[in-house]
Protein backbone atom coordinates (compact mmCIF):
# COMPACT_ATOMS: atom_id res chain seq x y z
CA UNK A 1 0.00 0.00 0.00
CA UNK A 2 2.75 2.55 0.68
CA UNK A 3 4.21 1.61 -2.80
CA UNK A 4 0.62 2.72 -3.80
CA UNK A 5 0.14 5.44 -2.25
CA UNK A 6 3.69 7.04 -3.51
CA UNK A 7 2.31 5.80 -7.60
CA UNK A 8 -1.10 7.55 -7.06
CA UNK A 9 0.96 11.24 -5.24
CA UNK A 10 3.17 11.14 -8.29
CA UNK A 11 0.32 10.23 -10.78
CA UNK A 12 -1.44 12.98 -9.33
CA UNK A 13 1.18 15.52 -9.79
CA UNK A 14 2.47 14.26 -13.24
CA UNK A 15 -1.65 15.33 -14.00
CA UNK A 16 -1.73 18.45 -12.06
CA UNK A 17 1.47 19.38 -14.34
CA UNK A 18 0.20 18.24 -17.49
CA UNK A 19 3.10 15.80 -17.79
CA UNK A 20 0.82 12.90 -18.68
CA UNK A 21 -0.07 13.43 -22.05
CA UNK A 22 -1.55 10.81 -23.05
CA UNK A 23 -5.31 9.92 -23.74
CA UNK A 24 -6.21 5.69 -23.41
CA UNK A 25 -8.76 4.07 -25.33
CA UNK A 26 -12.19 4.52 -24.77
CA UNK A 27 -12.09 8.31 -23.81
CA UNK A 28 -13.49 9.57 -27.78
CA UNK A 29 -10.00 10.38 -29.08
CA UNK A 30 -7.11 9.07 -30.36
CA UNK A 31 -3.99 9.19 -28.27
CA UNK A 32 -1.30 12.15 -27.69
CA UNK A 33 1.84 11.41 -27.26
CA UNK A 34 3.75 13.97 -25.31
CA UNK A 35 7.23 15.49 -26.34
CA UNK A 36 9.97 12.60 -24.85
CA UNK A 37 13.29 13.81 -23.93
CA UNK A 38 15.83 13.70 -26.52
CA UNK A 39 19.72 13.75 -26.43
CA UNK A 40 21.15 15.24 -29.79
CA UNK A 41 24.25 15.95 -31.24
CA UNK A 42 24.87 19.60 -32.79
CA UNK A 43 27.22 20.47 -35.18
CA UNK A 44 29.48 23.28 -33.84
CA UNK A 45 32.40 23.40 -36.53
CA UNK A 46 33.02 27.14 -35.84
CA UNK A 47 33.03 29.89 -33.02
CA UNK A 48 30.22 31.60 -34.73
CA UNK A 49 28.13 28.33 -34.47
CA UNK A 50 29.13 27.73 -30.81
CA UNK A 51 27.80 31.33 -29.93
CA UNK A 52 24.53 30.49 -31.53
CA UNK A 53 23.85 27.30 -29.80
CA UNK A 54 25.05 29.20 -26.38
CA UNK A 55 22.49 31.72 -27.30
CA UNK A 56 19.56 29.34 -26.94
CA UNK A 57 20.18 28.63 -23.81
CA UNK A 58 19.30 24.68 -24.22
CA UNK A 59 20.57 22.19 -21.52
CA UNK A 60 24.25 20.97 -22.81
CA UNK A 61 26.25 18.38 -21.31
CA UNK A 62 29.72 18.22 -20.86
CA UNK A 63 30.06 16.00 -23.90
CA UNK A 64 31.28 18.15 -26.52
CA UNK A 65 34.62 18.18 -29.20
CA UNK A 66 35.60 20.61 -31.85
CA UNK A 67 33.14 20.07 -34.15
CA UNK A 68 30.07 18.83 -31.87
CA UNK A 69 28.24 19.65 -28.89
CA UNK A 70 25.41 17.24 -27.29
CA UNK A 71 22.53 18.43 -25.34
CA UNK A 72 19.37 17.66 -24.08
CA UNK A 73 16.04 18.96 -25.48
CA UNK A 74 13.29 18.48 -22.72
CA UNK A 75 10.45 20.49 -24.72
CA UNK A 76 9.22 20.40 -28.11
CA UNK A 77 10.16 24.33 -27.72
CA UNK A 78 13.64 23.39 -27.35
CA UNK A 79 13.18 20.98 -30.10
CA UNK A 80 11.79 24.21 -32.29
CA UNK A 81 14.54 26.95 -31.35
CA UNK A 82 17.04 24.48 -32.32
CA UNK A 83 14.67 23.65 -35.65
CA UNK A 84 14.92 27.22 -35.94
CA UNK A 85 18.47 28.00 -35.49
CA UNK A 86 19.68 27.01 -38.70
CA UNK A 87 22.25 24.44 -37.07
CA UNK A 88 22.74 21.51 -38.11
CA UNK A 89 22.27 18.28 -35.84
CA UNK A 90 20.73 14.93 -35.46
CA UNK A 91 19.31 12.80 -32.29
CA UNK A 92 21.56 10.48 -30.75
CA UNK A 93 18.65 9.01 -28.31
CA UNK A 94 15.16 9.91 -29.34
CA UNK A 95 13.41 9.45 -26.74
CA UNK A 96 15.57 9.32 -23.04
CA UNK A 97 12.28 8.46 -21.27
CA UNK A 98 12.28 4.95 -22.92
CA UNK A 99 15.92 5.25 -22.62
CA UNK A 100 15.68 5.44 -19.15
CA UNK A 101 13.18 2.37 -18.82
CA UNK A 102 15.38 -0.30 -20.72
CA UNK A 103 18.44 0.65 -18.47
CA UNK A 104 16.33 0.44 -15.43
CA UNK A 105 15.42 -3.17 -16.85
CA UNK A 106 18.90 -3.73 -17.73
CA UNK A 107 19.33 -2.68 -13.98
CA UNK A 108 16.90 -4.54 -12.88
CA UNK A 109 17.94 -7.92 -14.63
CA UNK A 110 22.02 -7.31 -13.65
CA UNK A 111 21.23 -7.22 -10.54
CA UNK A 112 19.14 -10.06 -10.20
CA UNK A 113 21.68 -12.26 -11.98
CA UNK A 114 24.96 -10.84 -10.18
CA UNK A 115 25.72 -11.89 -6.68
CA UNK A 116 28.50 -9.35 -6.16
CA UNK A 117 29.84 -6.73 -8.67
CA UNK A 118 33.61 -6.44 -9.06
CA UNK A 119 33.34 -3.32 -7.49
CA UNK A 120 35.02 -3.05 -4.02
CA UNK A 121 32.14 -2.78 -2.03
CA UNK A 122 29.98 -5.62 -4.45
CA UNK A 123 27.01 -3.35 -5.22
CA UNK A 124 24.89 -4.65 -8.03
CA UNK A 125 22.67 -1.49 -8.13
CA UNK A 126 22.80 2.46 -8.47
CA UNK A 127 22.16 3.74 -4.68
CA UNK A 128 19.87 6.27 -2.85
CA UNK A 129 20.39 9.14 -0.83
CA UNK A 130 19.98 6.92 1.97
CA UNK A 131 22.12 4.13 1.24
CA UNK A 132 25.03 6.76 0.67
CA UNK A 133 24.33 8.23 4.38
CA UNK A 134 24.24 4.59 5.45
CA UNK A 135 26.95 3.15 4.12
CA UNK A 136 29.26 6.36 5.23
CA UNK A 137 28.28 5.36 8.65
CA UNK A 138 28.60 1.64 8.37
CA UNK A 139 32.42 2.63 7.25
CA UNK A 140 32.96 4.48 10.40
CA UNK A 141 31.30 1.91 12.49
CA UNK A 142 33.30 -0.69 11.23
CA UNK A 143 37.04 0.62 10.79
CA UNK A 144 36.62 4.37 13.35
CA UNK A 145 40.48 4.46 13.43
CA UNK A 146 40.62 4.96 9.82
CA UNK A 147 37.37 6.26 9.16
CA UNK A 148 34.96 9.05 10.42
CA UNK A 149 31.95 10.83 9.09
CA UNK A 150 31.17 14.19 9.44
CA UNK A 151 28.39 16.84 8.76
CA UNK A 152 29.01 19.95 6.57
CA UNK A 153 28.06 23.07 8.08
CA UNK A 154 25.19 24.01 6.00
CA UNK A 155 22.40 22.28 5.08
CA UNK A 156 20.22 22.78 1.58
CA UNK A 157 17.40 24.61 0.87
CA UNK A 158 15.20 21.46 1.22
CA UNK A 159 16.63 20.93 4.75
CA UNK A 160 18.69 18.23 3.91
CA UNK A 161 22.31 17.76 5.16
CA UNK A 162 25.32 17.19 3.45
CA UNK A 163 27.43 14.09 5.14
CA UNK A 164 31.40 13.55 3.99
CA UNK A 165 33.37 10.80 4.81
CA UNK A 166 37.38 10.85 6.06
CA UNK A 167 39.84 8.37 5.61
CA UNK A 168 43.35 8.09 7.27
CA UNK A 169 45.42 6.26 9.74
CA UNK A 170 44.53 7.98 13.40
CA UNK A 171 42.02 9.79 11.20
CA UNK A 172 40.53 10.95 15.13
CA UNK A 173 43.73 12.58 16.26
CA UNK A 174 44.45 15.92 16.17
CA UNK A 175 45.50 17.35 12.94
CA UNK A 176 49.28 17.06 12.49
CA UNK A 177 50.33 18.19 8.95
CA UNK A 178 49.28 15.67 6.68
CA UNK A 179 48.52 16.50 3.22
CA UNK A 180 44.33 16.14 2.23
CA UNK A 181 42.96 14.87 -0.79
CA UNK A 182 39.37 15.51 -1.56
CA UNK A 183 36.73 13.99 -3.78
CA UNK A 184 33.34 15.30 -4.81
CA UNK A 185 30.70 13.95 -6.27
CA UNK A 186 27.02 14.24 -7.54
CA UNK A 187 27.45 18.54 -8.65
CA UNK A 188 24.82 17.79 -11.51
CA UNK A 189 21.56 15.79 -9.93
CA UNK A 190 21.52 13.80 -13.08
CA UNK A 191 25.08 12.34 -12.90
CA UNK A 192 24.87 9.41 -11.00
CA UNK A 193 27.92 7.45 -11.58
CA UNK A 194 29.68 10.45 -9.97
CA UNK A 195 28.50 9.58 -6.65
CA UNK A 196 29.27 5.95 -7.35
CA UNK A 197 32.69 6.31 -7.98
CA UNK A 198 33.39 8.34 -5.09
CA UNK A 199 31.38 5.96 -2.81
CA UNK A 200 33.52 3.42 -4.06
CA UNK A 201 36.79 4.91 -3.59
CA UNK A 202 35.61 4.66 -0.18
CA UNK A 203 35.01 1.54 0.18
CA UNK A 204 38.66 1.01 -1.96
CA UNK A 205 40.91 3.02 1.04
CA UNK A 206 38.51 1.32 3.57
CA UNK A 207 39.25 -2.45 2.44
CA UNK A 208 43.09 -2.15 1.10
CA UNK A 209 44.27 -0.26 4.37
CA UNK A 210 46.38 -3.34 6.87
CA UNK A 211 46.13 -5.75 3.00
CA UNK A 212 47.26 -3.47 0.15
CA UNK A 213 50.67 -2.39 0.61
CA UNK A 214 50.51 0.57 -1.34
CA UNK A 215 46.90 2.30 -0.16
CA UNK A 216 48.49 1.76 3.93
CA UNK A 217 51.02 3.95 2.67
CA UNK A 218 49.11 6.46 0.88
CA UNK A 219 46.74 6.80 3.95
CA UNK A 220 49.44 6.91 6.70
CA UNK A 221 50.96 9.73 4.31
CA UNK A 222 47.57 11.40 3.56
CA UNK A 223 43.93 12.07 4.74
CA UNK A 224 41.38 11.73 2.65
CA UNK A 225 37.91 13.76 2.57
CA UNK A 226 35.32 12.58 -0.05
CA UNK A 227 31.63 14.01 -0.63
CA UNK A 228 29.69 11.76 -2.41
CA UNK A 229 26.44 13.78 -3.14
CA UNK A 230 26.84 17.36 -2.92
CA UNK A 231 23.90 18.23 -4.61
CA UNK A 232 22.07 16.23 -2.22
CA UNK A 233 18.19 17.76 -3.03
CA UNK A 234 18.45 17.67 -6.56
CA UNK A 235 19.74 13.78 -6.54
CA UNK A 236 17.47 12.74 -4.44
CA UNK A 237 14.78 13.91 -6.66
CA UNK A 238 16.49 12.97 -9.76
CA UNK A 239 17.16 9.59 -8.71
CA UNK A 240 13.98 8.44 -7.08
CA UNK A 241 11.95 9.67 -9.96
CA UNK A 242 14.57 8.34 -12.38
CA UNK A 243 12.85 4.53 -11.36
CA UNK A 244 9.82 4.25 -13.22
CA UNK A 245 6.87 3.62 -11.55
CA UNK A 246 4.49 0.85 -12.77
CA UNK A 247 1.15 2.07 -13.38
CA UNK A 248 0.03 -1.13 -13.05
CA UNK A 249 0.28 -0.75 -9.49
CA UNK A 250 -2.65 1.57 -9.70
CA UNK A 251 -4.99 -1.15 -11.24
CA UNK A 252 -6.65 -1.62 -7.52
CA UNK A 253 -7.56 1.97 -7.74
CA UNK A 254 -8.53 2.42 -10.95
CA UNK A 255 -9.73 -0.55 -12.42
CA UNK A 256 -11.90 0.87 -14.72
CA UNK A 257 -8.74 3.00 -16.54
CA UNK A 258 -11.29 6.30 -16.36
CA UNK A 259 -7.72 8.68 -14.48
CA UNK A 260 -4.94 6.31 -15.11
CA UNK A 261 -4.00 6.18 -19.10
CA UNK A 262 -4.76 2.24 -19.82
CA UNK A 263 -2.70 2.74 -22.92
CA UNK A 264 0.54 4.24 -20.46
CA UNK A 265 2.25 1.39 -18.80
CA UNK A 266 5.26 3.67 -16.97
CA UNK A 267 5.65 6.96 -15.66
CA UNK A 268 8.47 9.14 -15.25
CA UNK A 269 7.92 12.52 -13.62
CA UNK A 270 10.66 13.79 -15.78
CA UNK A 271 13.33 14.54 -12.54
CA UNK A 272 15.58 11.95 -14.06
CA UNK A 273 18.02 14.23 -15.99
CA UNK A 274 17.58 17.60 -13.36
CA UNK A 275 20.60 19.15 -13.78
CA UNK A 276 20.77 21.89 -11.08
CA UNK A 277 19.69 22.17 -7.98
CA UNK A 278 16.84 23.23 -5.97
CA UNK A 279 16.93 27.04 -6.25
CA UNK A 280 13.66 28.41 -6.81
CA UNK A 281 14.11 31.98 -6.13
CA UNK A 282 17.15 34.16 -5.63
CA UNK A 283 17.76 35.23 -2.44
CA UNK A 284 14.97 33.17 -0.93
CA UNK A 285 14.91 30.03 1.34
CA UNK A 286 12.22 28.33 0.50
CA UNK A 287 10.06 25.87 3.12
CA UNK A 288 12.05 22.33 3.37
CA UNK A 289 10.57 20.02 1.33
CA UNK A 290 9.75 22.65 -1.56
CA UNK A 291 11.68 21.26 -4.46
CA UNK A 292 9.21 18.89 -5.07
CA UNK A 293 7.90 22.00 -7.20
CA UNK A 294 10.55 21.16 -9.74
CA UNK A 295 7.87 18.36 -10.71
CA UNK A 296 5.78 21.28 -12.76
CA UNK A 297 8.49 21.94 -15.15
CA UNK A 298 10.97 19.64 -17.49
CA UNK A 299 13.39 18.11 -15.30
CA UNK A 300 13.65 21.40 -13.78
CA UNK A 301 14.54 23.29 -16.89
CA UNK A 302 14.08 26.89 -15.53
CA UNK A 303 14.47 26.41 -12.12
CA UNK A 304 18.32 26.24 -10.19
CA UNK A 305 21.32 27.29 -10.28
CA UNK A 306 24.50 25.54 -11.87
CA UNK A 307 26.64 24.84 -9.07
CA UNK A 308 29.32 24.36 -11.63
CA UNK A 309 29.18 27.87 -12.57
CA UNK A 310 28.57 29.39 -8.84
CA UNK A 311 32.37 29.22 -7.88
CA UNK A 312 34.56 32.12 -6.97
CA UNK A 313 36.93 31.77 -9.43
CA UNK A 314 36.29 34.20 -12.92
CA UNK A 315 32.50 33.67 -11.89
CA UNK A 316 30.36 35.40 -13.85
CA UNK A 317 32.66 34.81 -17.17
CA UNK A 318 31.85 33.29 -20.33
CA UNK A 319 29.84 30.09 -20.43
CA UNK A 320 27.66 31.11 -17.40
CA UNK A 321 24.46 32.33 -17.26
CA UNK A 322 23.36 35.99 -15.50
CA UNK A 323 20.18 36.82 -14.50
CA UNK A 324 19.12 39.05 -17.40
CA UNK A 325 18.94 37.13 -20.88
CA UNK A 326 21.69 38.58 -23.46
CA UNK A 327 22.48 38.38 -27.05
CA UNK A 328 26.05 39.34 -26.52
CA UNK A 329 27.13 37.21 -23.85
CA UNK A 330 25.20 34.15 -25.18
CA UNK A 331 22.93 33.28 -22.69
CA UNK A 332 18.73 32.85 -21.41
CA UNK A 333 18.95 34.22 -18.13
CA UNK A 334 17.66 33.14 -15.17
CA UNK A 335 16.08 29.81 -17.54
CA UNK A 336 19.57 28.85 -18.95
CA UNK A 337 20.82 25.72 -17.89
CA UNK A 338 23.97 27.00 -16.80
CA UNK A 339 22.93 29.95 -14.97
CA UNK A 340 25.01 30.88 -12.53
CA UNK A 341 23.34 32.31 -9.32
CA UNK A 342 22.85 35.55 -7.74
CA UNK A 343 26.14 35.90 -6.43
CA UNK A 344 29.58 33.84 -6.35
CA UNK A 345 28.55 31.01 -3.70
CA UNK A 346 25.62 32.32 -2.97
CA UNK A 347 24.14 28.29 -2.89
CA UNK A 348 24.51 26.26 0.13
CA UNK A 349 26.19 23.56 -1.70
CA UNK A 350 29.40 25.33 -3.23
CA UNK A 351 29.36 27.45 0.21
CA UNK A 352 30.06 23.80 1.89
CA UNK A 353 32.69 22.67 -0.70
CA UNK A 354 34.65 26.37 -0.37
CA UNK A 355 34.62 25.75 3.52
CA UNK A 356 36.38 22.65 3.42
CA UNK A 357 39.18 23.86 1.05
CA UNK A 358 39.51 27.05 3.22
CA UNK A 359 39.79 25.13 6.59
CA UNK A 360 42.49 22.46 5.28
CA UNK A 361 45.40 21.86 3.12
CA UNK A 362 44.06 20.07 0.46
CA UNK A 363 46.88 19.39 -1.90
CA UNK A 364 45.01 17.33 -4.70
CA UNK A 365 41.38 17.10 -6.14
CA UNK A 366 39.13 15.24 -8.00
CA UNK A 367 35.66 16.25 -8.59
CA UNK A 368 33.53 13.62 -11.09
CA UNK A 369 30.81 14.65 -13.30
CA UNK A 370 29.09 12.49 -16.53
CA UNK A 371 29.84 11.75 -19.32
CA UNK A 372 32.16 12.44 -21.90
CA UNK A 373 35.71 10.15 -21.12
CA UNK A 374 37.78 12.87 -19.85
CA UNK A 375 40.20 14.29 -17.19
CA UNK A 376 39.67 18.25 -17.75
CA UNK A 377 41.73 20.79 -15.72
CA UNK A 378 42.06 24.81 -15.32
CA UNK A 379 41.27 27.02 -16.99
CA UNK A 380 37.43 26.51 -17.98
CA UNK A 381 37.89 30.03 -19.84
CA UNK A 382 39.88 30.49 -22.73
CA UNK A 383 43.48 32.23 -22.20
CA UNK A 384 42.42 34.89 -24.78
CA UNK A 385 39.47 35.90 -22.49
CA UNK A 386 40.23 39.30 -20.67
CA UNK A 387 37.57 40.34 -17.86
CA UNK A 388 35.56 43.19 -17.59
CA UNK A 389 38.24 43.94 -14.98
CA UNK A 390 40.94 44.09 -17.05
CA UNK A 391 42.69 40.62 -16.33
CA UNK A 392 43.50 38.50 -18.74
CA UNK A 393 42.61 35.00 -18.20
CA UNK A 394 45.50 33.36 -19.86
CA UNK A 395 46.94 29.90 -18.73
CA UNK A 396 47.69 28.51 -15.35
CA UNK A 397 50.73 29.45 -13.52
CA UNK A 398 51.29 25.56 -13.26
CA UNK A 399 49.90 24.46 -16.52
CA UNK A 400 52.92 22.04 -17.57
CA UNK A 401 52.44 20.45 -14.53
CA UNK A 402 49.06 20.13 -14.08
CA UNK A 403 49.25 18.62 -18.18
CA UNK A 404 51.90 15.87 -17.19
CA UNK A 405 49.31 14.96 -14.67
CA UNK A 406 46.40 15.20 -15.83
CA UNK A 407 48.09 13.15 -18.98
CA UNK A 408 49.10 10.37 -16.56
CA UNK A 409 45.86 9.80 -15.05
CA UNK A 410 43.77 9.38 -18.27
CA UNK A 411 46.78 6.66 -19.70
CA UNK A 412 45.02 4.74 -16.67
CA UNK A 413 41.66 4.89 -17.71
CA UNK A 414 41.77 5.88 -21.32
CA UNK A 415 40.11 8.94 -21.07
CA UNK A 416 41.36 12.38 -23.00
CA UNK A 417 43.58 14.67 -20.61
CA UNK A 418 42.95 18.97 -22.03
CA UNK A 419 42.27 21.90 -20.74
CA UNK A 420 38.87 22.28 -19.25
CA UNK A 421 38.00 25.30 -22.15
CA UNK A 422 38.99 22.76 -24.85
CA UNK A 423 35.27 21.54 -23.91
CA UNK A 424 33.81 24.91 -23.72
CA UNK A 425 33.88 27.73 -22.06
CA UNK A 426 32.44 27.60 -18.75
CA UNK A 427 33.49 29.78 -16.15
CA UNK A 428 32.87 29.46 -12.39
CA UNK A 429 33.68 25.54 -11.64
CA UNK A 430 34.93 23.77 -8.46
CA UNK A 431 38.75 22.99 -9.86
CA UNK A 432 39.10 26.71 -11.20
CA UNK A 433 38.13 27.95 -7.95
CA UNK A 434 40.26 25.32 -5.77
CA UNK A 435 43.64 26.25 -7.94
CA UNK A 436 43.21 29.81 -7.40
CA UNK A 437 42.35 30.13 -3.78
CA UNK A 438 44.36 27.62 -2.40
CA UNK A 439 46.45 26.40 -5.18
CA UNK A 440 45.07 22.86 -5.15
CA UNK A 441 45.67 21.06 -8.12
CA UNK A 442 42.21 20.08 -9.40
CA UNK A 443 40.75 17.79 -12.19
CA UNK A 444 37.16 16.71 -13.65
CA UNK A 445 36.58 13.45 -14.76
CA UNK A 446 33.70 12.96 -17.02
CA UNK A 447 33.00 9.84 -16.94
CA UNK A 448 31.74 7.72 -19.55
CA UNK A 449 31.10 7.84 -23.25
CA UNK A 450 27.31 8.31 -23.75
CA UNK A 451 24.50 8.84 -20.76
CA UNK A 452 24.19 10.83 -17.74
CA UNK A 453 23.23 7.45 -15.58
CA UNK A 454 24.01 4.74 -17.85
CA UNK A 455 22.98 0.88 -17.06
CA UNK A 456 24.65 0.00 -13.90
CA UNK A 457 27.31 -2.58 -15.35
CA UNK A 458 28.58 0.57 -17.16
CA UNK A 459 29.26 2.61 -13.60
CA UNK A 460 31.19 -0.84 -12.73
CA UNK A 461 33.31 -1.10 -15.86
CA UNK A 462 34.34 2.71 -15.41
CA UNK A 463 35.37 2.70 -12.08
CA UNK A 464 37.70 -0.53 -12.60
CA UNK A 465 39.47 1.90 -15.30
CA UNK A 466 39.53 5.24 -12.94
CA UNK A 467 40.83 3.51 -9.99
CA UNK A 468 44.47 3.49 -10.84
CA UNK A 469 43.80 7.17 -11.80
CA UNK A 470 42.70 8.16 -8.35
CA UNK A 471 45.54 6.22 -6.79
CA UNK A 472 48.38 8.27 -8.69
CA UNK A 473 46.56 11.29 -7.93
CA UNK A 474 46.72 10.22 -4.15
CA UNK A 475 49.95 9.14 -4.74
CA UNK A 476 50.72 13.08 -6.25
CA UNK A 477 48.85 14.93 -3.80
CA UNK A 478 51.33 13.39 -1.25
CA UNK A 479 54.68 13.69 -2.64
CA UNK A 480 55.89 17.16 -1.45
CA UNK A 481 58.08 17.74 -4.33
CA UNK A 482 54.38 19.23 -5.91
CA UNK A 483 53.32 21.12 -3.10
CA UNK A 484 55.48 22.97 0.08
CA UNK A 485 56.14 21.99 3.43
CA UNK A 486 56.53 23.72 6.70
CA UNK A 487 58.70 22.15 9.15
CA UNK A 488 60.47 22.75 12.84
CA UNK A 489 60.27 22.61 16.34
CA UNK A 490 57.63 24.26 18.85
CA UNK A 491 56.07 23.36 21.78
CA UNK A 492 54.20 20.42 22.56
CA UNK A 493 50.40 20.96 22.31
CA UNK A 494 50.96 24.49 21.04
CA UNK A 495 48.55 25.43 17.97
CA UNK A 496 49.89 26.65 15.33
CA UNK A 497 47.35 28.65 12.46
CA UNK A 498 48.01 29.54 9.43
CA UNK A 499 46.07 32.08 7.73
CA UNK A 500 46.33 33.71 4.05
CA UNK A 501 43.96 35.73 1.43
CA UNK A 502 42.21 33.26 -0.35
CA UNK A 503 40.32 35.78 -2.57
CA UNK A 504 39.80 35.38 -6.65
CA UNK A 505 38.84 37.19 -9.70
CA UNK A 506 35.18 37.53 -10.36
CA UNK A 507 34.61 38.86 -14.29
CA UNK A 508 33.58 41.99 -12.73
CA UNK A 509 35.45 42.05 -9.28
CA UNK A 510 36.67 39.50 -7.23
CA UNK A 511 35.07 37.06 -4.61
CA UNK A 512 36.54 37.48 -0.78
CA UNK A 513 37.69 34.57 1.44
CA UNK A 514 40.12 33.49 3.84
CA UNK A 515 42.17 30.32 3.96
CA UNK A 516 42.59 29.26 7.97
CA UNK A 517 43.92 26.26 8.81
CA UNK A 518 45.89 24.75 12.23
CA UNK A 519 47.75 21.79 13.91
CA UNK A 520 48.42 20.58 17.00
CA UNK A 521 52.43 20.28 17.43
CA UNK A 522 53.08 16.62 18.41
CA UNK A 523 54.97 15.66 22.39
CA UNK A 524 57.85 15.30 20.65
CA UNK A 525 57.82 19.10 19.95
CA UNK A 526 58.45 18.81 15.60
CA UNK A 527 56.22 19.51 13.54
CA UNK A 528 56.10 18.21 9.22
CA UNK A 529 53.05 20.55 7.76
CA UNK A 530 51.92 19.93 4.21
CA UNK A 531 50.93 23.32 2.44
CA UNK A 532 50.11 24.40 -0.37
CA UNK A 533 52.54 27.68 -2.22
CA UNK A 534 51.54 30.63 0.29
CA UNK A 535 51.28 32.29 -3.06
CA UNK A 536 48.23 32.30 -5.05
CA UNK A 537 48.59 31.02 -8.58
CA UNK A 538 47.12 34.51 -10.06
CA UNK A 539 49.30 36.72 -7.90
CA UNK A 540 51.12 39.20 -9.28
CA UNK A 541 53.48 38.86 -6.41
CA UNK A 542 54.82 36.94 -4.14
CA UNK A 543 52.46 36.19 -0.73
CA UNK A 544 53.39 34.95 2.29
CA UNK A 545 51.54 32.96 4.87
CA UNK A 546 50.75 34.45 8.52
CA UNK A 547 51.95 32.14 11.19
CA UNK A 548 50.66 32.01 14.85
CA UNK A 549 51.69 30.02 17.41
CA UNK A 550 49.22 29.92 20.42
CA UNK A 551 49.42 28.52 24.22
CA UNK A 552 47.14 28.42 26.90
CA UNK A 553 44.49 30.35 24.74
CA UNK A 554 47.26 33.45 23.76
CA UNK A 555 48.81 33.98 20.41
CA UNK A 556 52.69 33.68 21.74
CA UNK A 557 54.28 33.75 18.00
CA UNK A 558 53.87 35.41 14.97
CA UNK A 559 55.56 35.24 11.68
CA UNK A 560 55.27 35.70 7.89
CA UNK A 561 56.21 32.55 5.57
CA UNK A 562 57.55 32.96 2.16
CA UNK A 563 57.44 28.83 0.61
CA UNK A 564 56.90 28.12 -2.79
CA UNK A 565 55.95 24.62 -4.56
CA UNK A 566 58.62 22.15 -4.20
CA UNK A 567 60.39 23.77 -0.64
CA UNK A 568 60.37 22.93 2.78
CA UNK A 569 60.91 25.90 4.94
CA UNK A 570 62.58 25.47 8.43
CA UNK A 571 61.00 27.38 11.37
CA UNK A 572 61.96 27.89 15.32
CA UNK A 573 58.41 28.24 16.99
CA UNK A 574 59.82 29.41 20.34
CA UNK A 575 56.49 30.80 21.37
Amino acid sequence: MTRLRTAATLVALALSAGLLGVVGPGHGSEPVAPFSPQLVRVHTDTPAERATLAGLGLDGTEHAGPDHTDLVLHTADDRDRLAGSGLEWQVTIGDLLAREAANNLANAEYAAGTARSPLPSGRTSYRTLEDYDREMRGLAKRRPSLVRTFTLARPTLDGRTVRAIEIGSDVRRPASGRPTFVMLGLHHAREWPSAEHTMEFAHELVRGYGHDARVTRLLDRLRVVLVPVVNADGFDLSRTSGGLVDLNLLNPLDPSGTVIPTATQVLTPGMAYLRKNCRLADGVDTPDGSCGAMLATPAGFGLGVDLNRNYGMWWGGPGAAGQVPSATEFHAGLLDPRYHGAAPFSEPETRNVRDLFLSRSATGMITNHTFGNLVLRPWSGSPDHVTDAGRRVGLARDERAMAALGGRLARQNGYTSQRSYALYDGMGTTEDWAYGATGTYGYTFEIGGTEFHPPFEDVVDHYGRNRAAYLIALEHAADPEHHSVLSGRAPAGARLTLTRDASTATWDGSSPATFRTSIRVPADGTFTWHVNPSTRPTAAEPERYTLTCTRAGKVRQTTRVLVGRGQVRELDMSC
